[in-house]
């Protein structure tokens, strides 16, 4: 019975130290095959340039910082008048909104190019 005993406890012993030494092996492995997303980001202010040729728009926000985005044929727009826009829908001096993402390299690619949503007006209430 001792021998039956021995043998059982070193079987598990075995089977334990096989899975120490194979489970990082394959949380490595999950972890190499995982894409990382670009994070999304947006970029409010006005169109300084446009060019629809070349699809890229440059953007000037109150803090004077521009930033220049492709915007490839994927990308959607929308006005406060269309849901469904053009880039040729949007002329210089526009305030717009830009979501966006960076790739490697620093370039930033609009997914989504919008004017922002007017502000409605409050009534003050009757005194």
């Amino acid at each position: 019975m001792s021998k039956y005993l021995f043998r059982s406890a070193m079987a598990v012993s075995l089977a334990a130290v096989a899975l120490a030494f194979a489970l990082p092996a394959r949380a490595e492995e999950k972890a190499g095959t995982k894409t990382e997303k670009p994070s999304k980001h947006d970029f409010t202010g006005t169109i300084e340039s446009m060019d629809a040729a070349a699809g890229t728009v440059k953007i000037k926000n109150k803090k004077e910082e521009s930033k220049t985005f492709s915007c490839d044929a994927a990308c959607k727009y929308r006005t406060n008048d269309k849901k469904e826009a053009a880039m040729s829908d949007f002329k210089v001096g526009d305030k717009v909104t830009a979501h966006y993402t960076e790739e490697e390299g620093g370039k930033l690619v609009c997914h989504k190019l919008e004017q922002p949503k007017p502000k409605k007006a409050t009534e003050e209430p009757a005194k």
